[in-house]
């Protein structure tokens, strides 16, 4: 049976199962272990008998062949901020957010930045003598077409205002999103349109462009942490960036504004503690991961450790629900739902391109795979797998295929990489799997994966969490992977992958 399980407004899932559990119960894990979902499950179905309107799901005998959506409703018990103890007469209803996360209190928590600003804009209200001069400069320009004649102070106070709303959302706007600022800015305040200029807001765009680098050298002399590490060195230092450079959106968060160095410490220490448990409480463990993201993020950032040394301070974080709910906090934006939606929309296009290009012998190899199994998962895992070779790079250090007992000495060399451990280690991409493995300076940092399409999402989240550097080799299959497949900065492509990109896109379906 295949369902559309509907999460969120903006989380809709597709779910195919064999055959309906014979109780309710094991429906709700089957939901939980396919959907990655956790706590207590209201589950809705649409009911024939009441114009398809919801109801709530109290017998499999309410399910039938052809229903196809359900909606699933998560259970959460809010968390207190000192002690994190739940109460069961403080249950709420509410609807899963995409990274599936529990509340907490915006005190404890680090701020962080939504990253995608809406179009149109909203501008924010000026200083009220401000207001007022736009206001009678708007009836002007409504009488009789005059525009307002805008002082260098009024100017400034007005691009500072900008900058200041603009900040909270995102460190480093694009000229496309200062457009989109500036166009909002004329279309409400049609008096300070540019007299001679075809769409009036030209010269704002590029007002508001450099008044945003203003704006972040003035915190950044101010002592803000999330921008002195973009900072020059004076020492030549090239290995420090000058900003985040994978359009992560909370790249360096401030501290959350009640927590000192030493409370935070507290709560790592107590949560590592948690991981040591025969019993996790996942909720616990969810919380004070959030109120430690800045302290996380300062020590990956600034002081580039090992990963052995990260997994033994924070083991919690190499665990497939943590590099989910990281890479979120990082991006705002779903790691599987961004990988997999963004995958399943081009799979027949990267076939087709790939199979006009069959002379080669790689990829001649993986498409022929697609012979004996032409499901969606093994489509999903001939387009990653074949797309280095697609691109003329060497996937020979990433990717690997080894029998059983093989992987310690399989995963000497490996940088960044998935390891296939099966019997049948001929083939390109192996039908039987007995271990799918992620790899990270030749230490195992995760097991078990579901197949290969998840090891590749899971190691792009891993790439973001630890701030890893693509390798170069693989410089362009990770691009591709990033900003055509997932669509993050997908406007700063490089011209080798706007290529595959228009082409892509071009592709005849």
């Amino acid at each position: 049976m295949r369902f559309r399980v509907i999460l969120a407004p903006d989380d809709i899932r597709r779910l195919s199962i064999e055959s309906l559990p014979e109780t309710l119960d094991s429906f709700i894990n089957l939901l939980k272990n396919e959907l990655h979902l956790d706590g207590t499950l209201i589950v809705q179905f649409e009911d024939r008998n009441y114009g398809n309107e919801l109801c709530n799901l109290t017998s499999m005998s309410d399910l039938t062949e052809e229903m196809t959506t359900l909606r699933v409703f998560q259970k959460h018990v809010p968390e207190s901020s000192n002690d994190l103890e739940t109460s069961i007469d403080e249950l709420s209803d509410s609807t899963l957010d995409t990274a599936s996360l529990p509340s907490t209190s915006s005190r404890d928590s680090t701020p962080k930045r939504s990253g995608y600003l809406p179009d149109p804009f909203v501008i924010p209200k000026f200083p009220t003598d401000i207001e007022l001069r736009l206001q009678r400069g708007n009836e002007a320009y409504y009488r009789d077409g005059s525009l307002l004649d805008v002082p260098r102070s009024i100017r400034s106070d007005i691009l500072d205002t900008l900058a200041e709303a603009l900040f909270q959302i995102k460190t480093h706007p694009t000229n496309g999103e200062c457009s989109i600022v500036a166009k909002a800015l004329v279309d409400k305040f049609p008096c300070l349109k540019e007299a001679g200029s075809r769409d009036g807001w030209y010269a704002w765009k590029y007002s508001i462009h450099y008044k945003m680098g203003n704006f972040r050298q003035q915190l950044r002399i101010a002592g803000s942490v999330e921008l002195s590490v973009h900072k020059r060195s004076a020492s030549g230092d090239s290995k420090r960036p000058k900003k985040a450079w994978r359009s992560e959106v909370n790249f360096l968060p401030e501290h959350p504004p009640n927590k000192t160095m030493e409370m935070l410490e507290q709560d790592r220490s107590n949560l590592q503690s948690e991981m040591t448990k025969k019993n996790v409480d996942w909720k616990k463990v969810d919380a004070l991961m959030d109120s430690t993201f800045s302290l996380r993020r300062k020590e990956i950032i600034k002081e580039e450790p090992l990963v052995k040394d990260l997994q033994a301070r924070w083991s919690a974080l190499f665990t497939e629900r943590q590099i989910d709910a990281e890479f979120t906090r990082i991006v705002s934006k779903n790691l599987k739902q961004s990988f997999f939606h963004g995958l399943d929309e081009l799979v027949p296009r990267f076939l087709r391109l790939y199979r006009h290009r069959e002379t080669v012998k790689e990829l001649s190899a993986f498409l022929a795979s697609l012979d004996a199994d032409n499901s969606n998962q093994q489509k999903r895992a001939v387009v990653l797998l074949a797309l280095p070779h697609f691109l003329k790079e060497d996937p020979s250090h990433f990717f690997k295929i080894c029998k059983p007992n093989e992987d310690t000495e399989a995963i000497k060399g490996m940088d960044v990489g998935i390891l296939i451990v099966t019997e049948d280690a001929e083939r390109p991409v192996p039908k039987e799997v007995v271990d799918v493995v992620l790899a990270v300076e030749e230490s195992v940092v995760l097991r078990k994966l579901k197949d290969v399409p998840h090891a590749f999402a899971l190691l792009m989240g891993l790439l973001y969490v630890l701030n890893i550097q693509y390798p170069k080799g693989l410089r362009y299959m990770f691009e591709v992977i990033q900003k055509v497949i997932m669509k993050i900065g997908e406007n700063t492509c490089s011209s080798r992958v706007n290529g595959v990109r228009n082409k892509l896109m071009s592709t005849n379906m």
